[in-house]
Order: structure tokens, then sequence, then C-alpha cells
């Protein structure tokens, strides 16, 4: 799956922002419970990993909860930034037990047409997953990885930016 977006804000900033402070949005996400940062490193290829835990807020029909696993709104997720790098790589996967969820991906911050403002070209590969559970789970990873990304830019944009 691809998906392109273009926010008004350069890249360097973009890229510090996700890697650095995407967890402190949780409270203005509506679908996100808790984030946490649980390991910020540098590796010995000079690359960068941060690993984050996150979880989903969502209401589960009382009928429906005894089915759910728990795991399913908990999703661990690793970024990784070459040294000097414009992209972003990332591994997200699910604690759940019965339906396992896994998602990979990459975003490259490239300048967008004028100069003005940054173009993000999204890539999500959901392996191992059943083509109805792909579309499900990408549009749900798509509007999060969305959502996160205008909420950096807002907070780069406003007064303590």
């Amino acid at each position: 799956m691809k998906l392109m977006m273009v926010l008004m804000q350069p890249a360097g900033p973009l890229l510090q922002g996700l890697m650095e402070r995407s967890c402190e949005l949780a409270p203005v996400l509506p679908h996100v419970q808790a984030a946490e940062v649980i390991r910020d490193e540098v590796l010995p290829t000079g690359e960068r990993q941060v690993v984050q835990l996150w979880r989903a807020q969502v209401e589960v029909p009382v009928l429906l909860q005894p089915h759910l696993d728990p795991g399913l709104l908990e999703w661990s997720l690793t970024l990784r930034q070459p040294a000097g790098g414009s992209l972003i790589r990332f591994h997200a996967a699910s604690r759940a037990v019965q339906v396992p969820g896994r998602c990979e991906g990459t975003f490259r911050f490239t300048p967008a047409a004028g100069g003005r403002g940054t173009r993000i070209e999204m890539e999500l590969e959901f392996p191992n997953t059943s083509e109805s559970l792909r579309r499900i789970f990408g549009e749900l990873v798509a509007r999060h990885w969305r959502a996160l990304l205008e909420g950096v830019a807002t907070r780069l944009s406003g007064p303590a930016g």
C-alpha cells in the first residue's frame, strides 16, 4: 500500500519530531489511549532506533469483548533512521495471539514541488495477512500515520515549535 502527503514544514524537523516526540501526541489522538518510548538508541551501524509501545483506544460492544484478544490493542513500534538520512523504516507488531498483526514500511521525506514543505511517501506492507485484514489494517494504519504526522507538523508550527 502506498500513500503520499505534503506538509508545510521542512523535512528535518518532521523527521526529528516523528522520531523523538510522537509519543507526546497520544493525548490528542482520539484513537490512542497511551504511548511511551521504551528505548531510544544509536546502533553500532550509526542508525538511530526508537522503540515505542502504543495502546489503541476503541469502544468494543460488551457482547464482543470476551472474543477480543486484548493484544490487538497493544502495538510495539520500532522506528529506524540511518544517520543523516531522509528515510525512516518501521516495524509494528501487535501483541495479539489470535490474530497476529504486523506492519512494515518506510517513510521518504523529500522537498515538495516548488520547494515549499515536505512530500512524505509512505509504503506499508502487511506480511502474511489475508487481503480482507490487509484492507482493514491498511486503513487503520494509514489513518494513524496521517494523524501522527499532521500532529507533529501542528506542533512544529505552534509557538513552542
